[in-house]
């Protein structure tokens, strides 16, 4: 250990009797690990929303939406095999989407009705990201469309099983099956949808859209068709499990006005998301003019742009906290050189140069720094971890999209803070340095 270190650590001892630079400097210390564990919690809440709600968001929106000037986009299958040939391009699934209102019984809501294709939707994962109610997207091509709720038989007096098979008629009657309907039109309802209605998988909806028929006299009338509710979808995001729904293309078409290989939009999922922007350029460009396109940041461009800004505003308030720490280990430098004068005089009349006086001061407040940001490390990491851990910290899912408090910890943002703690504290050592390194032996002696 350097003679300047080992100076440096026996001067954070206070020797006097009712000294305050020891209480001082453990204040000083505290303060520089509460502003660092604070800063590292708070961002790592911050980022693991962003992640969190990025997420939700991408895992049902599109990463890049395509559509044609004017109108549906038509002719969809060709449309599709030209993006699936451009390089970063996933998957490409035509999409029919509009507003529509369903009925059941005295409850309506107004919703968007989303037509698929299920054999692309399968091939692309489009309803991995949810939590599908058994058999619900089976039942977009299956017919008749099956229950997820075992299905009993009706034992009534002319269809009855006796409990002894030996009383039993040679020819008894079999259970008889529940009339399937000639037209089965599936829809897949959000959970929150499907309470408010009270139809649950197999019920009976209206559905009215605003796109009707073409009357004689040249006026659109209301169109209503009954579909049958194939099953329940939860995306744990309430706009999505409250106000939407999905049926076949076939259907969305029919009900929506659309023709045949017609569809609203062309949407894409593509290997990395931060070229979103790239890819719908290639993408236009080999469609023609006729196309135009949106990515996800573009459609989502104010709520990131919040989130960042939101993130730079805590960044600098809770930097503040290591500032008044700062101080602290200031004013715990200048008490210690009015305390250690005799000592200063003392070390220079041996032979101590100035250079040497204030790398002892200066070693002094980095190791208050050191200690204090260290510590608030440990405290702010073990805290996230156990946020992410246990989640004890729950919150109401319909209000901020999920059920607890999201942590992501970003190592290099936590190298950043204590980079940033470790060179405030370095700063507020310069000017009590250099004012032990300017003092004259004589003039610090003479009042002793």
């Amino acid at each position: 250990m350097s003679v300047e270190r080992s100076i440096a650590l026996r001067f954070l001892r206070a020797k006097r009797p009712g000294s305050l630079v020891s209480l001082i400097s453990v204040l000083a210390i505290s303060g520089v690990g509460l502003g660092v564990a604070a800063l590292i919690v708070v961002l790592a809440v911050l980022d693991g929303f962003e992640t969190n709600l990025k997420n939700k968001l991408l895992g049902l929106s599109a990463h890049v939406s395509i559509y044609e000037m004017g109108g549906p986009v038509r002719d969809w299958p060709q449309v599709v095999e030209k993006i699936r040939s451009v390089p970063g391009v996933v998957s490409a699934i035509p999409l029919i989407k509009g507003q529509v209102m369903v009925a059941s019984g005295q409850e309506a809501s107004g919703i968007t009705l989303v037509g698929v294709e299920p054999r692309l939707t399968e091939e692309a994962g489009f309803f991995q990201v949810l939590t599908v109610s058994p058999e619900g997207v089976e039942n977009l091509e299956r017919r008749p469309m099956v229950s997820p709720y075992p299905v009993f038989p009706d034992y009534s007096e002319d269809n009855w099983l006796p409990d002894d098979p030996e009383s039993a008629p040679e020819s008894a009657p079999e259970p008889t099956p529940e009339p399937v309907q000639e037209i089965e039109r599936p829809i897949l309802l959000g959970r929150d949808l499907s309470l408010g209605l009270g139809a649950g998988p197999l019920s009976s909806l209206r559905v009215v859209s605003p796109f009707g028929r073409m009357t004689p006299l040249g006026q659109r009338t209301p169109l209503t068709s009954y579909f049958k509710v194939a099953g329940t979808f939860r995306a744990n995001y309430y706009d999505f499990d409250s106000k939407l729904a999905f049926t076949t293309l076939e259907e969305a078409a029919a009900i929506l006005g659309l023709g045949a290989q017609e569809a609203s939009v062309i949407e894409l999922k593509v290997t990395d998301i931060y070229q979103a922007d790239q890819i719908r350029q290639r993408v236009t460009d080999l469609l023609g003019p006729n196309y135009w396109g949106q990515d996800w940041m573009r459609m989502n461009l104010s709520l990131f742009s919040a989130l960042k800004l939101e993130q730079v505003a805590m960044f600098i308030v809770l930097t503040l906290i290591i500032l008044v720490a700062a101080f602290n280990i200031a004013s715990t430098l200048i008490m210690m050189v009015s305390e250690k004068t005799a000592d200063i005089a003392i070390l220079k009349a041996m032979g101590a140069n100035a250079a040497q006086i204030k790398r002892i001061f200066t070693l002094q407040g980095l190791v208050v720094g050191f200690v204090g940001t260290f510590g608030g490390l440990i405290v702010g990491v073990s805290v996230c971890l156990a946020l992410k851990k246990y989640e004890f910290i729950s919150l109401p899912p319909e209000i901020y999209l999920m059920s607890s408090l999201p942590v992501e910890l970003r190592w290099p943002q936590v190298a950043l803070i204590v980079l940033v703690s470790m060179i405030i504290s370095y700063l507020a050592t310069v000017y009590p340095a250099k004012k032990a390194a300017q003092l004259e032996p004589v003039e610090a002696l003479r009042h002793e």
